[in-house]
């Protein structure tokens, strides 16, 4: 019997050798062996209780039934009023569908908007789930390449050299992961543009903007012309320290949440109602972690980057926004892939070869700042210390 050509396209490549080293180290440590993981985006400190407890109440009421396939209306109204607090837009619980995470919502936004055959602009890197959301509806990733010499920003000329007259739509990542860029008004203007000039979606995952630091986030929505053409999509995993909770949501026009909501009835009909009851008291009552959380980041990547400065023939690329360092490791003259498993078996220390975003990222390795403070240090002193004999 065979499988899909869907599922078997999605393995296989630099992609999933990169992913290896993450899935090895993550493996072993669960057994038991001391490693230091900073591979993927989780974050060492626990859910605010005020949150937990609101779970746990809400389950001990009995709120454990079907729940509508959108969300409840009142956590669809926190979302919206939240979303006007942070992103500065005004939106009814209307423009909101609740979805078990932002991946769900990439997943969700495209079974509204594209059709096989389509042709959707994306960048690489990117984030490594989104060509398989994206192309579950059977349309086509057109990558263009972000450069590490224009800082990982979207060139608008190569973007309009990309498209063709089966272009649909553009997918933006802002903050971005794995970059820890945030677009400059004049890039999203750029790009606005074009979507406008070409009648084209715009699919904005903003997951990060919450967490920015020197520079402010700018939602593609709040630009002349495109709230009606852009679906963004948010999350309580990073913002809440939420990430086992697995709640997020997408905010579009009124008929795109329609569209909305016949997509996730036929693939979830709702999300658990406890979780949303939890969701509903992080974005009223507990407003207060997302400062608490953006401030402990900060430090974090402060803290990195400043150990990491004087590692020769390394270069960092302090991020913008995130919990993410890309660390530069092209002067060594190392492969990223080969550098990363000789790194875990030597110094027990596991980060992610760029290549799991894409070719663009070759030579790079991804860092998260997830772990605590005296973690980060020892993970800055093995890894010198490795660049020191090898590099």
């Amino acid at each position: 019997m065979r499988l899909s050509s869907y599922v078997t396209g999605m393995a296989g490549g630099e992609e999933a050798g990169a992913w290896a080293i993450h899935s090895n180290a993550a493996g072993r440590q669960r057994a038991g062996e001391d490693l230091l993981v900073l591979t993927i985006g989780d974050h060492d400190f626990t859910t605010d209780k005020r949150i937990v407890e609101a779970t746990v109440a809400s389950l001990r009421a009995g709120n454990h039934h079907y729940t509508p396939s959108i969300g409840t209306q009142s956590l669809r109204a926190a979302a919206a009023a939240f979303h006007g607090t942070v992103i500065g837009e005004a939106v009814r619980p209307e423009n909101v569908v609740i979805t078990p995470g932002a991946q769900c919502g990439v997943f969700t936004a495209a079974q509204c908007v594209l059709d096989p055959g389509d042709e959707v602009i994306a960048f690489d890197p990117m984030y490594v789930t989104y060509r398989g959301a994206l192309e579950a509806r059977g349309a086509k990733v057109v990558q263009v390449p972000l450069l590490p010499e224009d800082q990982f920003l979207p060139d608008p000329d190569l973007v309009r050299a990309a498209l063709t007259g089966r272009t649909k739509a553009i997918m933006i990542n802002t903050p971005n992961n794995p970059t820890g860029v945030i677009y400059p008004r004049e890039t999203l203007e750029a790009l606005a543009l074009i979507c406008r000039e070409r009648d084209l979606w715009m699919i904005s995952d903003e997951v990060y903007c919450t967490m920015c630091y020197e520079r402010s986030h700018l939602s593609p929505r709040l630009l002349d012309g495109m709230a009606e053409r852009t679906v963004s999509l948010y999350s309580l995993s990073k913002s809440h320290a939420m990430t086992g909770f697995r709640m997020g949501w997408m905010v579009a026009s009124e008929n795109v949440i329609a569209a909305a909501d016949d997509v996730v009835s036929s693939m979830m009909f709702g999300t658990p109602p406890f979780i949303q009851d939890a969701a509903h008291t992080a974005l009223t009552s507990v407003l207060d972690t997302v400062e608490t959380i953006r401030a402990r980041y900060h430090h974090r990547r402060d803290l990195i980057c400043e150990a990491l400065a004087g590692v020769p023939k390394v270069t960092i690329r302090k991020p913008d926004a995130g919990m993410f360092l890309m660390i530069d490791i092209r002067e060594t003259g190392w492969n990223a892939i080969d550098f990363a498993w000789k790194l875990l078996e030597e110094q027990s220390l596991a980060l992610l070869p760029g290549e799991g975003f894409g070719c663009q990222l070759a030579g790079h390795l991804r860092l998260s700042y997830g772990a605590n403070d005296k973690d980060l240090a020892e993970a800055a002193r093995r890894f010198s210390a490795f660049v020191q004999k090898n590099g």
